[in-house]
């Protein structure tokens, strides 16, 4: 599998607790996790069938020492000028384009209404090894209380087009970021009285073969439903917080929610 520049390529849990995190994950997504020595730190490799599908990193020894929660990561030909780009823009870059073994180079930035997202140059690895699949990544959004702003930062960063899709299933205004006619990345808006109330964050959706029965697999794990569930096209979904209060979505998948731009 291989992408195109400016698709949701990666996704990666930044925790200050990744035992913890890669205890409730395997047994919620049916995942094998490996170490892998990045640095001081190390890195929690996850998959499917011997098929890469996420990340767990220490938020000790990576992205300025906070708990970043979920992170989408973008996909870039050059990661040095896009990770200038971002702040020209108005990002602040956290974690500098550094090399991964085995992989390719990563960095991180905070865009400017507070959203944690990554830069993503591959080269052994390109990046998610399935899409849609139980267990696997099926969609990224962005929950923003500046939709506008937000669409405007991302889509200059990335050579993004913009379309309406109405409202989400919440309720709430609703824009496809495209590719050429491929959506690769959902904005959602909040319901923001001010500017910023509420920072924006990207939400990782994964797919699961029973919504109802992940969502009391969540629980007896020590995390937490929050919004939903809710009906969709694409099938009924649930937001929940894992473990450490990192937000995520589950989704009970009817057909494909994303897939890649690009195939070879």
């Amino acid at each position: 599998m291989s992408f195109q520049a400016g698709e949701a390529v990666w996704v990666e849990l930044c925790t200050p607790d990744p035992e913890k995190a890669e205890t409730f994950y395997a047994s919620l997504l049916g995942w094998t996790v490996r170490h892998e020595k990045l640095g001081s730190t190390t890195y929690r490799m996850c998959s499917l069938g011997g098929r890469d599908v996420a990340g767990i990193s220490d938020a000790g020894g990576l992205h300025g020492g906070r708990p970043r929660g979920w992170i989408t990561y973008f996909a870039v030909d050059d990661i040095g000028h896009s990770a200038r780009e971002a702040v020209r823009l108005g990002g602040e870059l956290v974690t500098p384009p550094r090399y991964l073994p085995a992989a390719g180079t990563g960095a991180a930035v905070i865009d400017p209404f507070g959203a944690a997202f990554g830069l993503y140059q591959g080269e052994s690895r390109a990046g998610v090894q399935v899409l849609n699949a139980v267990g696997a990544l099926c969609w990224n959004e962005l929950d923003t209380g500046e939709p506008e702003r937000s669409v405007a930062y991302y889509r200059e960063l990335f050579g993004f087009t913009a379309r309406d899709h109405g409202d989400s299933p919440t309720a709430g205004p609703y824009t496809l970021l495209m590719l050429g006619d491929v959506p690769v990345a959902g904005v959602l808006e909040l319901d923001n009285q001010w500017p910023n109330i509420v920072p924006s964050k990207w939400i990782t959706y994964f797919s699961v073969a029973d919504l109802d029965a992940a969502v009391a697999r969540v629980g007896a794990l020590g995390g937490m439903a929050t919004v939903g569930p809710v009906d969709s096209p694409y099938g009924r979904l649930q937001l929940v917080k894992d473990v450490g209060g990192h937000t995520l979505c589950l989704i009970q998948l009817e057909g494909g929610l994303r897939g890649p731009v690009m195939e070879r």
